[in-house]
């Protein structure tokens, strides 16, 4: 079955390099949901993932024409929207460091940003605590499935440093949720268990 949808992506791409606008959409629909739940994992926002996937989209039409097909098509892609994705990342990085900026400079102080992320699960506020290298590459990995080749040729990296950002990301999602974990325990007065 993976298969058939991988020389499917491919007869669909050739139609795409030749002008056809229905192959992009077809892409698009068999795609779409995949990109979307690795932006919204990597991101953990919406409004982000939304345009991301947008996007994504609108880079694969324009470079479609470099897809070869040396790789998978969902490789490729995924390529497109790590990238898109890490400079979203980047983006709202340089958003929060202004706003802290303006308030500090302003002498007042800063919203209580934390009330909604209380309310998350644990795990998606962890993973959303991971450095965005680290955080790619788990959510690739973990959660997505790909291998650590994949991963390497995606993110432009070596399969060494793949592994590396995944131990990384392993080991501070183990503290982080220790430490949360022991919170809770503490504010209920129940002991917790070795994790």
């Amino acid at each position: 079955m993976q298969k058939e949808a991988k020389v499917g992506d491919l007869i669909l791409c050739k139609r795409c390099q030749q002008g056809d606008i229905g192959a992009l959409e077809e892409l698009y629909k068999r795609h779409k949901d995949k990109v979307y739940a690795l932006a919204i994992r990597l991101t953990n926002n919406v409004q982000d993932a939304e345009d991301i996937v947008q996007d994504v989209f609108v880079q694969v039409h324009r470079k479609i024409n470099s897809f070869r097909g040396d790789a998978a098509f969902s490789s490729w892609l995924y390529r497109i929207a790590t990238n898109i994705s890490m400079s979203a990342l980047r983006q709202r990085q340089r958003r929060r460091k202004a706003q802290t900026s303006e308030y500090v400079q302003a002498g007042g102080h800063q919203a209580q940003g934390n009330d909604t992320r209380l309310l998350k699960p644990f795990l998606e506020e962890a993973i959303a605590s991971l450095p965005p290298k680290s955080r790619m590459v788990f959510v690739l990995h973990d959660v997505q499935g790909f291998q650590h080749q994949e991963i390497a040729q995606m993110l432009n990296c070596s399969v060494g440093t793949s592994k590396s950002q995944l131990h990384k990301a392993r080991s501070h999602l183990r503290k982080t949720l220790r430490s949360r974990l022991s919170l809770i325990s503490a504010m209920v007065n129940v002991p917790v268990g070795e994790a």
